[in-house]
């Protein structure tokens, strides 16, 4: 099954290709409490980027369409391509080019003018849908009752399939079910420990060979950590991307200036970076320290040793809520390192198309976020990766709120305005 797992790097790499090529948009929302709705007298003649609670398309868009949301339903027409990364997905319309979701429940009940990646918890195919090319379906629980005209690979725990496969299949799973009235015209390869049901007496056809084999235990689980992977990715892309709409609203002078001290001073900023992490390691080794000493002073007290248990005591509760401080504090320095880096990356790769693009945009926050979480998706150089831009980005934070901080302290006092002066009608 290493092909579907290339393929869902790849398609990951398509979808953030999608995000960058649109040049021209004919809608964006970034409000991630409001509804966008195109209702079924709408259309649009460009591309279209929502990013809300819910996301719902009942009319024609002329272009691709790229979603991130709780829900979204699309139930118009795309002459583009669709990409969606969601919580709850259903596509019930047309799209003319590709269909990628990223989604933990997925509803296909309409048409896709090419291939189909759908990745998600529980994935249904329904009767009515249509892929016109490749289908690659990956998640928990799998449903497919469609139609694909060529071939179709499918990797899920629980696979059931009644559906017309005008291609091979190729499914990997525990429990696999081909029903009727399915209808398989090319080979069946199917990879599990158990055997699958297949109900030819029942009406299940397969024109071709049906191979069955048994799993590699080292390879047994790839796929499905693969898949795992990429939903917890997109899931902290998500969390990360809400953290820093809210870093931008309150605290938009320090990230800004901090986003110029990461860009104009890269050495001392990371130079700054490793520092923290230095305190933040200390100050955890302190904290566990203490809490140890907590406990014994707690033990001693009640002893022989009372006098030294006292001592103890005081000393472990006087450092327990400081080092409590710094170590939580240096997490969300570290953490929010992450959306300081993200909003550099979107406005060096925004620039590239758009050469009078602002420092600080949401837009530019969601492009670096999604080319962070492509980056650190592989498996080990990924932890390094994370390390590096958590420490690159607190040093930045530390240095922004240094220069934030002096530059307000060397504005001079407003000069105080005459009462009388200031009056309305006076002077």
């Amino acid at each position: 099954m290493r092909c579907l797992r290339y393929s869902l790097v790849s398609q990951a790499v398509l979808l953030l290709t999608a995000l960058l090529v649109p040049a021209s948009v004919g809608g964006i929302s970034f409000e991630s409490e409001k509804q966008v709705h195109i209702s079924n007298l709408h259309r649009m003649d460009d591309d279209l980027i929502a990013w809300a609670s819910n996301v719902t398309i009942d009319g024609l868009i002329e272009g691709d369409f790229i979603a991130g949301a709780w829900r979204v339903n699309v139930n118009g027409h795309i002459r583009g391509s669709e990409n969606v990364v969601a919580e709850n997905f259903r596509h019930t319309g047309k799209v003319d080019g590709g269909l990628r979701a990223f989604v933990k429940f997925c509803d296909i009940d309409g048409y896709v003018g090419r291939s189909a990646l759908l990745a998600g918890s529980d994935v249904r195919v329904g009767k009515r849908a249509v892929i016109e090319r490749e289908a690659y379906i990956i998640g928990e629980t799998i449903h497919f009752d469609g139609i694909v005209k060529e071939n179709i690979q499918i990797k899920g725990n629980n696979v059931f399939v009644s559906g017309m496969i005008n291609g091979d299949a190729l499914i990997k799973g525990t429990n696999i079910n081909i029903v009727a009235p399915a209808v398989i015209k090319g080979s069946l390869t199917y990879e599990s420990k158990n055997k699958a049901v297949i109900e030819i007496d029942s009406g299940v056809t397969v024109l071709g060979e049906t191979t069955w084999k048994k799993p590699d235990p080292d390879e047994e689980y790839d796929d499905v950590t693969t898949f795992a992977s990429i939903i917890v990715g997109f899931a902290k892309m998500l969390a990360a991307f809400l953290f820093g709409v809210i870093l931008l609203m309150l605290f938009k002078k320090y990230a800004l200036e901090s986003v110029r001290q990461l860009r104009s001073r890269p050495a001392v900023v990371t130079a700054t970076g490793l520092l923290s992490l230095v305190i933040f390691v200390v100050s955890v080794v302190i904290l566990l320290i203490s809490l140890v000493l907590l406990v014994v002073g707690v033990i001693l007290i009640e002893g022989d040793d009372a006098l030294a248990g006292v001592v103890i005591l005081a000393l472990s509760i006087l450092m327990v809520p400081i080092t409590s401080f710094i170590t939580v504090s240096g997490g969300v320095l570290f953490y929010s390192g992450r959306v300081i880096l993200a909003l550099l990356i979107g406005y060096l790769l925004v620039k590239m198309l758009k050469p009078q693009a602002e420092l600080l945009s949401r837009f530019q926050l969601l492009i670096g976020l999604v080319s962070l979480t492509l980056a650190l998706s592989s498996p080990f150089a990924g932890l390094l990766l994370y390390l590096i831009v958590g420490v690159v980005g607190a040093g930045a934070i530390v240095l922004g709120i240094k220069y934030c901080r002096r530059e307000f302290s060397e504005q001079p006092p407003a000069a105080p305005q005459d009462s009388d002066a200031a009056r309305p009608g006076t002077g």
